[in-house]
């Protein structure tokens, strides 16, 4: 804790190259420069609130943040929280947006490896769940009520299916192994509302952190599932997502904290993809979907803000198949990747362009301070500024 300062300043670096998302410990005001991701320091590079990379052949994906369900359901916290943060915004500020959700949702090809902070809801029945509350037993009230995980990753879990996913949060190693022809229940895993936090065991962490947003009422938590469209909600249409294009198994990883005999390290054997330009080079590589998608929806909320707004994001945690925005939009994601790939192969390889940008010895107010990847980036692939 609290040695980052040295490896922005170069007394450290890191030893390999680092891929990392954000979660709910990170420092907010400096990951808010690199919406798009980029390096925090050198070897040290930040997926971004969404992004994806290729390495030795291998695709990398993930978000950042953590599930609220307020802010989720309230659209109109998905506009930036601004400098200097208060106490609620410096909450919202690592929350998952609808905005980043729509863009995982389409990342629906074939991933290597996707990351996300908290695990997926009902995770744990695809793995040791006995061994997982003998180590905390206080997780049984939580997956009880469905509240261990984020729907939301619940959802992208089951829909992308890519070969391994790796979360965090929980200070827990815990194995799973999702199968590609598992069939489960939607109904009987409940919202996952990630409000007050708490939990029995006084020496272990809280579950959420945010520990200043009142629990929601029990009707909520009996009314929202992740259910197929029935003849009591939304019709299916032509219009409707269904399943991504992936059928394999998905291998399942949660690493403990660091800590004296805490199970916080794994090495994990991935083949690359031979005929990735990335596969026999040194260099990370921006994913072309991805930049597809940041320019696609970006360009979207900036000319059509107010119709963003109004998506009712409880329906879509009802029911994500019903965000057919997502099917709008996919059109406008292959166009802008055939333009991509026009370029040549050395156009993505991302720039190892890191400058310490803000002091690290800080005097003064919050403020934002541009960063020269975000600009570089924009301006290279034509995707709009954030609005800050």
């Amino acid at each position: 804790m609290a040695d980052f300062h040295e490896y922005y300043n170069g007394i450290k670096k890191a030893p390999i190259p680092t891929i990392f998302i954000g979660g709910n410990h990170e420092c907010s005001t400096y990951l808010k420069e690199l919406k798009y991701g980029g390096w925090v320091a050198p070897n040290i590079y930040y997926l971004g609130d969404f992004g994806s990379v290729w390495f030795k052949g291998v695709q990398i994906c993930g978000w950042s943040g953590i599930f609220n369900y307020h802010t989720f359901v309230n659209n109109k916290s998905n506009t930036i929280e601004k400098l200097p943060y208060d106490n609620s915004t410096l909450r919202s500020a690592y929350h998952q947006k609808l905005t980043n959700f729509l863009k995982m949702y389409m990342m629906n090809h074939d991933m290597d490896i996707v990351l996300s902070h908290d695990w997926p809801i009902g995770i744990e029945k695809y793995g040791d769940e006995r061994g997982l509350l003998r180590m905390k037993p206080f997780f049984k009230e939580d997956i009880q009520k469905g509240e261990l995980g984020s729907p939301l990753n619940k959802f992208l879990l089951h829909y992308l299916r890519p070969k391994n996913w790796f979360s965090g949060h929980m200070h827990v190693k815990f194995e799973a192994m999702v199968k590609d022809n598992t069939k489960i229940n939607e109904n009987e895993l409940e919202l996952d509302m990630d409000d007050d936090g708490t939990s029995t065991n006084k020496n272990e962490i809280s579950l959420s952190m945010d520990d200043d947003t009142p629990m929601i009422g029990d009707d909520f938590e009996s009314t929202f599932h992740f259910v197929e469209p029935t003849k009591n909600k939304k019709p299916k249409t032509n219009l409707t997502p269904q399943r991504g294009p992936c059928a394999h198994d998905t291998y399942f990883l949660a690493l403990d904290k660091y800590g004296n005999k805490r199970k916080y390290f794994q090495i994990k054997m991935i083949d690359g993809n031979s005929k990735h330009p990335s596969f026999d080079s040194d260099k990370l590589y921006y994913s072309k979907r991805s930049i597809a998608i940041n320019k696609v929806v970006e360009n979207y909320l900036t000319n059509h803000k107010e119709d963003f707004v109004g998506v009712d994001a409880r329906e879509i945690l009802m029911n994500p198949h019903s965000f057919t925005l997502v099917n709008e939009l996919m059109p406008l994601v292959a166009q802008e990747l055939k333009s991509l790939d026009k370029l040549n192969d050395d156009d993505f390889i991302i720039p190892e362009n890191f400058k310490k940008i803000a002091p690290s010895d800080f005097n003064g107010k919050l403020k934002y301070y541009p960063n020269n990847q975000t600009e570089e980036y924009c301006k290279k692939f034509d995707i709009p500024e954030p609005d800050l």
